[in-house]
């Protein structure tokens, strides 16, 4: 059923503020209910619910009302433009409107009917039995035409079983949206004690504002479906900002309660992050919102040596001279425990770490991505490669015998620092079966295919781990 302008108009209204809820999830997806008041007449009549997503995906959208069913939508995203008016007079009468500087000449006017366009500019024209090529002039249009919309909505043939104000909700799924979180870290003068502070960022580039509305992030992979869109808006978003502290002084600030933040639950198998405050996310917006804030936070400092393939823990040297030494790896263990006044579930992002220099001044000592983190979990930061430190790994002897192999390795770690430091040498072996057969150090067996020696090295000095292991594939 097709309806004109003029009998939407006529039909259902909306009545009252809307109330809004936004979800958004990591992958540029974002669940909308909007909620709002209607005034409705009892019977059919059409009702164009402006200002939803222009990236919403029309198959997800689901109307409900106590006094009202949907029986047909229709998305229209066919906004009002200067191209798109001119589109629509194609064939009819407008006005052009040449203004005049000559004295008391006036502006000089032209009716004609439209017989082309390109773009935004009327290209040919007929007026008074002539045919006009580029006509010249403001174009001044009669009226708008039907159907066209100033904001993009979703257009619905509602059945109302009596008249009145009534309660509605839409609901919709929208591409545009995400979020993602960040951390800054800094540690203290002793590398034991670290303060954590969480940001969200939100990319909104639906298409639309989103104001006043109850915030929730989803953390999480949701599987979906790959799904065409009507229309996506792809904008240069602006580069984050930091976010800086205010601060208020006098009774006013004693008396102002800082506005709540996050509190997390369990969604599904998710985590679900609800802000307690209203937030506007305003369209082609970049928006940081305080995550968690966690000071005196203890940590532990480990240096390691691993010759697997994981290159967070180690860095090839290529200088020809050093090409057989390899740098050790600084990593920096943060409990996410309670007791660590931390214990959140942290979504996956980038964790940047600074410390302060002699003269008090923050500097950048590295930075990590961690996955999504659970309670009672330790997020092991990767930071950067020691200046100070380098091992070498030698195969002093190996044979094999049948299927057996026998292997003696030998890990020696040098140490220029001014300080004795103790070294995790991490040892993989690919074997179905395998042990240690000999060795003097102390070691402990991490999983089926690791080992992990603590080794002391002495201050401007160096220590060497050696062990014999066997090997099977039986």
């Amino acid at each position: 059923m097709n309806l004109s302008l003029p009998l939407l108009l006529a039909g259902a209204s909306l009545a009252a503020e809307p109330s809004l809820e936004l979800t958004i999830y990591n992958d540029n997806l974002a669940l909308v209910k909007d909620r709002r008041v209607l005034d409705l007449s009892k019977g059919r009549q059409s009702l164009p619910w402006e200002g939803v997503a222009q990236t919403l995906i029309p198959s997800s959208a689901s109307f409900s009302s106590p006094s009202a069913k949907a029986l047909e939508q229709n998305y229209r995203y066919d906004l009002v433009s200067r191209g798109v008016l001119l589109q629509k007079y194609l064939g009819k009468e407008v006005t052009l409107v040449q203004d005049s500087y000559a004295a008391n000449t006036g502006s000089i006017e032209t009716k004609g009917r439209v017989l082309s366009v390109e773009g935004d500019r009327i290209t040919s024209m007929e007026s008074g039995g002539k045919i006009i090529l580029d006509p010249p002039g403001r174009v001044v249009l009669p009226s708008l035409p039907e159907g066209l919309l100033v904001k993009p909505s979703l257009v619905m043939d509602l059945w109302a079983t009596g008249s009145g104000k009534s309660e509605a909700q839409l609901r919709y799924l929208c591409s545009g949206l995400s979020w993602s979180a960040d951390y800054i870290a800094v540690l203290d003068s002793t590398d034991k004690l670290l303060d954590l502070d969480g940001l969200v960022t939100l990319n909104n580039r639906s298409g639309t504002a989103f104001r006043e509305a109850k915030l929730k992030l989803v953390a999480g992979a949701v599987n979906r479906i790959p799904e065409s869109q009507p229309r996506q808006r792809y904008m240069e978003a602006p580069m984050p900002m930091m976010m800086a502290k205010s601060s208020m002084d006098g009774e006013l600030a004693e008396e102002a309660a800082e506005p709540a933040g996050f509190q997390e639950q369990g969604l599904f198998e998710y985590h679900l992050y609800e802000l307690g405050r209203p937030a506007t996310v305003l369209d082609n917006e970049q928006k940081q919102v305080s995550l968690l804030s966690a000071r005196g936070a203890s940590v532990r400092k480990r240096f390691v040596f691993d010759e697997s393939n994981d290159t967070r823990y180690w860095w090839w040297n290529k200088d020809e001279h050093t090409k057989d030494k390899r740098k050790l790896a600084v990593i920096v263990d943060v409990p996410n425990v309670e007791k660590n006044r931390l214990g959140m579930p942290l979504p996956k992002g980038k964790v940047r770490v600074y410390k302060a220099d002699a003269s008090g001044s923050l500097q950048f000592v590295g930075e990590d991505k961690i996955d999504h983190t659970s309670k009672e979990d330790t997020l092991h930061l990767a930071l950067g490669q020691t200046f100070d430190l380098f091992g070498k790994r030698v195969v002093e002897s190996s044979s094999t015998v049948k299927e057996e192999k026998t292997e003696t390795v030998a890990v020696t770690i040098h140490n220029s620092k001014d300080e004795a430091v103790e070294v995790e040498v991490i040892e993989h072996q690919a074997w179905p079966k395998w042990s240690v057969k000999a060795t003097l150090a102390q070691y402990r067996k991490k999983d089926a295919s690791t080992i992990v020696f603590p080794v002391k090295v002495p201050a401007h000095g160096e220590a060497t781990v050696r062990y014999t292991y066997l090997a099977s594939w039986k």
